[in-house]
């Protein structure tokens, strides 16, 4: 699949290649810099260290192209098929609720729900749009429509996707308007949820490509591979020299921010253990759950250092993370994991499970009441209707990306269309 999706010929590769070892190398460098109290060895052997985490975890240019192309693809084949599953029920809803004889055309509400995920998308990857427009207006018409011509995906890929979501975005939302103009009220309610979902479903978009490129990055690696710390070796060293690099103004809202957003990655990178899991085969459990406790102990590790950062009020405090963190990185580099786990006992780690109950449980409950609130007695069904899709939408509401804004939005939204009483 890969070798047929040539999009640059080897001397630019190769170029590329060359761009990308001098660009990390000097991020290496800045990073490594900034870390107080190293002497000349010391500075040495964390270079070296984390330049070969870098080399070893990175994607040649060619499978970074290929499967963002690819991941793209995927996700608007997958978000196709979710938006088709939802209008199908949103149509046996609305034939099953509304009993006027005139109904609305049945392609009506899988339409609204594209035109919901389409239009998300666009506000989603508007910094994307942006570029691409760049582009066109840098090129112009005759140098756009020979982008457009040539035989490389890469030359063309990424402006006809963006062309492509636009005007499926204003044709499916100018028919969605103008078709449910004319519907009953209660399809148009329909019509309305079912765009919401859209929405919603458009929200998690960039999150099914990431996972869909990040799949095929690891299964198309080359075969040497990462070893299992070098990703947490790499964010932990950004984290730890960016912390140091906003010392000046820690209280800063915004540098909190930042330090926060590092640590993250390297709660991420923590609890990657893909590296692992293809060394061992399913048959051997207790190495696989040894693997988990340890990945899960170190992100629970650098999640008190998190904690610790919202909860700073001195700098001696602030100067306290650092230091912790900048003890981490050294243990990484040379290979001590006595060292980098000697105050991890002093918390217990979270498994992954009570992370996914943690994360889920409000989503299955609300759920739950959504199938039975709408059967108890004294309900009216037109009311039942109603809060079930209410709850329904906030489960999903829960585990998306959103912000608490964009979904308060939504969900008041909704209970205006669902409850409005005004005439048909």
């Amino acid at each position: 699949m890969l070798n047929g999706m040539r999009i640059m010929d080897s001397a630019e590769l190769l170029h590329r290649e060359a761009v990308w070892l001098r660009e990390i190398a000097a991020r290496t460098r800045r990073y490594t810099a900034v870390l107080p109290d190293l002497d000349d060895e010391e500075l040495r052997d964390v270079r070296k260290a984390v330049l070969h985490a870098w080399i070893r975890c990175r994607y040649p240019i060619s499978l970074q192209f290929a499967t963002n192309y690819v991941a793209i693809a995927a996700t608007a084949m997958a978000m196709a098929l979710a938006s088709s599953a939802a209008g199908g029920v949103a149509v046996l809803f609305a034939r099953n609720s509304d009993s006027s004889t005139a109904h609305a055309p049945w392609w009506l509400f899988p339409l609204a729900t594209w035109a919901g995920v389409c239009l998300s998308l666009l506000v989603n990857g508007r910094a994307d749009l942006r570029q691409v427009v760049s582009l066109v207006h840098r090129l112009g018409l005759r140098g756009t429509a020979r982008r457009f011509a040539s035989a490389h995906v890469g030359y063309w890929f990424v402006p006809a996707v963006a062309l492509a979501l636009v005007l499926v975005a204003v044709v499916a939302a100018w028919l969605t308007v103008a078709t449910a103009l004319s519907a009953s009220t209660g399809e148009r309610l329909i019509t309305a949820a079912a765009g919401l979902f859209g929405v919603v479903l458009g929200l998690v978009g960039n999150r099914w490509i990431l996972t869909i490129q990040e799949f095929l990055r690891r299964k198309y690696r080359a075969p040497h591979g990462p070893r299992p710390l070098d990703g947490l070796l790499i964010e932990l060293v950004a984290a730890a020299a960016v912390s140091v690099e906003v010392r000046s103004h820690w209280w800063d809202l915004r540098n909190i921010k930042i330090v926060r957003r590092r640590l993250a990655f390297a709660i991420e990178a923590a609890q990657d253990t893909s590296v692992i899991r293809r060394r061992t085969s399913v048959r051997e459990v207790a190495a696989r759950r040894h693997m988990r406790q340890f990945h899960a102990t170190l992100a629970e590790l650098i999640r008190r250092h998190d904690r610790a950062v919202t909860q700073v009020h001195t700098t001696e405090e602030y100067d306290a993370i650092t230091v912790s963190l900048r003890a981490g990185v050294l243990a990484l580099a040379a290979e001590d994991l006595t060292a980098l786990m000697q105050h991890s006992a002093a918390e217990p780690s979270v498994s992954r499970i009570a992370r996914l109950v943690r994360r889920t449980g409000s989503s299955v409950v609300l759920a739950v009441f959504a199938m039975v609130i709408p059967l108890l007695p004294g309900v009216d069904s037109a009311t039942g209707e109603g809060v079930r899709v209410i709850l329904l939408m906030t489960a999903a509401l829960t585990l998306t990306p959103a912000s608490d804004f964009a979904s308060s939005s939504i969900r008041s939204a909704l209970e205006r269309s669902l409850f409005d009483k005004g005439p048909n």
